[in-house]
């Protein structure tokens, strides 16, 4: 006879986190207390900010699981959240962790799920400080929320560029959509295996920390972004923001490279899933015209460049295409107009 499973506790589920997560104020002297009480406590610096964000990942919404490992879905949920605070000029310092698993949810894929998240702390030097668990009756969810400083003096918002300024993005663009789309056909997801880069971006994306605090410490970015919906509807929400228009040149685009035994697998052109992929957590970001000059053509080994130019005419995002300008709409992703 078998042995009667005993349900897993809440206890349980913490205690398998805090032993993936070891010593919690190994990062940062600012965290005073973090996993085990009622609330985590940090102090902030004299004269920095502290920046707030908070993303949920939805199952059946924003992965599947069926190529979705937990340790990608945990770097990826981290990611995501780190990547808005890249977009501020912030440090992050730390997160914490909402989730709502299936009762009949392992304490292993829990384990694993969390170790994924560490490994991508432990490389960008942040601490969990804690959260919540429950269950979940059907699809899986996490809710996380990073914590970041910045100084008062090298905040970057959306809201601040000016015509003339310059257009620069971070990376490639499109390789997280045009993984995602190897992913999730099932006929096309046996070849994913032989393209690696494009499946890592889409299901392990590095947020450009570095970058972020790189153009906010020097001051040379007069407003940011991270790309999380796609170029054009990010540029859309970047101009909205600043009350301003743009024109962006599609030969200036870094557009995700595309071996040419790949390109029939993929339904649309490399410039679409540039344009409106969506996923690629690079930066977008402004640079006046007087400080052009000083803005590196790399940082940590990626590329930064320049794709185009602020305008005055105010929501008017234009697409200089083969020597033709056209107009174009925000194509990215939105929650609410996905059926």
């Amino acid at each position: 006879m078998s042995a009667r499973r005993v349900p897993l506790s809440e206890a349980d589920h913490i205690r398998q986190i805090q032993g993936v997560v070891g010593l919690i104020d190994r990062f940062s002297p600012k965290i005073r207390l973090a996993i085990g009480d009622d609330a985590a406590a940090f102090r902030p610096s004299p004269g920095s900010l502290i920046l707030l964000s908070m993303d949920a990942l939805v199952e059946g919404s924003h992965f599947d699981l069926q190529y979705f490992t937990p340790e990608d879905l945990g770097w990826k949920a981290l990611a995501v959240n780190l990547s808005d605070i890249a977009a501020m000029g912030g440090q992050p310092l730390c997160f914490a962790t909402s989730i709502s698993i299936r009762k009949a949810g392992s304490l292993q894929f829990v384990r694993k799920l969390y170790r994924g998240m560490m490994d991508l702390a432990d490389r960008l030097g942040v601490a969990l400080v804690g959260g919540d668990t429950c269950v979940s009756p059907h699809a899986l969810f996490l809710d996380l929320t990073a914590i970041g400083e910045v100084k008062e003096t090298d905040l970057v918002r959306r809201c601040g560029a000016q015509p003339g300024d310059f257009l620069y993005v971070s990376g490639e663009l499109g390789g997280s959509a045009m993984g995602l789309e190897l992913l999730r056909n099932r006929r096309l997801r046996t070849c994913a295996s032989h393209y690696p880069d494009l499946v890592r971006r889409h299901l392990r994306p590095v947020p450009r920390c570095e970058i972020g605090r790189l153009l906010a410490r020097r001051h040379l970015a007069s407003s940011m972004i991270d790309l999380s919906d796609g170029l054009s509807t990010d540029l859309h929400h970047l101009c909205e923001s600043s009350q301003v228009g743009a024109v962006i040149d599609a030969s200036m685009i870094p557009v995700a490279s595309v071996p040419g035994q790949r390109q029939p697998l993929l339904r649309k052109s490399p410039l679409h899933y540039a344009m409106n992929g969506g996923e690629d957590y690079e930066l977008l970001f402004t640079v006046p015209a007087g400080l052009r000059r000083k803005v590196p053509s790399g940082v940590g080994g990626i590329p930064l460049h320049e794709i185009g130019v602020i305008t005055r005419e105010n929501g008017k995002c234009l697409l200089r295409d083969q020597g033709k300008l056209k107009r174009f709409s925000a194509g990215g992703f939105d929650h609410f107009a996905v059926d």
